[in-house]
């Protein structure tokens, strides 16, 4: 049993990958072979930085497909929630068969251009530790965004875990009906400040 939590943050840093495509196939390939650094910063950098796209479309790439004139494929990117993953090979082969099943696949006509960016991530330790569901409770609201996303988020595709770290502490400490409203709250519809509230509404309840 995990008596104590120890609340951790992250910091990102973009980094270009030198790889730019001007056209859907060309976009499908480097998706087959880009890092996994780079369908973290894509697909998960609107939840780390929720006002980064000024856009209906909740990823890069569904972004730059809409943009192109790709509307069905970008809702059918949009639609694959990426805080459902712990995997994100899992997450890339779902992606590339989405875009292999379009008949725009064969398609070749020149888009705007897309460049493919990475991150490099830096996991911090921020010295504050919970023993109590009160503690947690007062390091959440003390914490940032970035603590929150690492607990909710990246620390499942570090662990390969389904469930977030607060659900796994609370479920350890007994308390599986606040364990499961946080893994119940849609953390890919609402932005991560709103998530916040929620959380501290179910530990305070």
């Amino acid at each position: 049993m995990a008596d104590i939590f120890c609340f951790k943050t992250e910091v990102w840093v973009p980094v270009y990958t030198g790889i730019k495509v001007q056209n859907l196939q060309e976009f499908i390939q480097a998706l087959r072979a880009v890092p996994c650094g780079s369908l973290l910063y894509h697909l998960y950098i609107h939840l780390f930085n929720y006002h980064n796209l000024p856009t209906d479309y909740p990823n890069s790439f569904s972004y730059w497909l809409a943009s192109n004139g790709y509307e069905v494929l970008a809702e059918k990117v949009s639609s694959i929630d990426p805080t459902r993953y712990y995997d994100l090979e899992v997450l890339r082969n779902d992606i590339l068969a989405l875009l292999s099943e379009s008949s725009e696949e064969k398609v070749k006509r020149p888009l705007q251009p897309f460049y493919f960016m990475s991150v490099y991530r830096e996991v911090i330790d921020t010295s504050k530790c919970a023993s109590n569901i009160e503690e947690l409770l007062e390091g959440i609201k003390s914490l940032g965004i970035s603590s929150l996303f690492y607990h909710l988020i990246t620390s499942r595709i570090d662990k390969k875990s389904l469930v977030n770290d607060y659900s796994e502490w609370l479920l350890s400490q007994g308390y599986a009906k606040k364990a499961e409203a946080i893994d119940a709250l849609d953390v890919y519809a609402l932005n991560l400040y709103e998530v916040k509230e929620l959380i501290i509404e179910v530990l305070s309840a």
